[in-house]
């Protein structure tokens, strides 16, 4: 099964529940199935993310490649 991401599950996941300093074991199952091509996002959702300008805009740049 494939998973389609959208911006809710990265920024109430940042704000909320699993802060990238606090859980990271979240954020490093996104880039781990993404890699085996079970988790993936859209192009927009990027733009979202990219317009707040903050950690989860960092975390993107560095682990999005293929993601979105």
């Amino acid at each position: 099964m494939t998973y389609l991401l959208d911006a809710n599950v990265f920024i109430q996941a940042r704000n909320l529940h699993y802060g990238l300093d606090f859980c990271p074991a979240f954020w490093e199952w996104i880039v781990e199935n993404n890699h085996a091509e079970k988790v993936f996002s859209i192009d927009k959702v990027a733009d979202e993310i990219n317009a707040g300008a903050d950690e989860l805009t960092e975390w993107m740049r560095n682990n999005g490649n293929g993601l979105f």
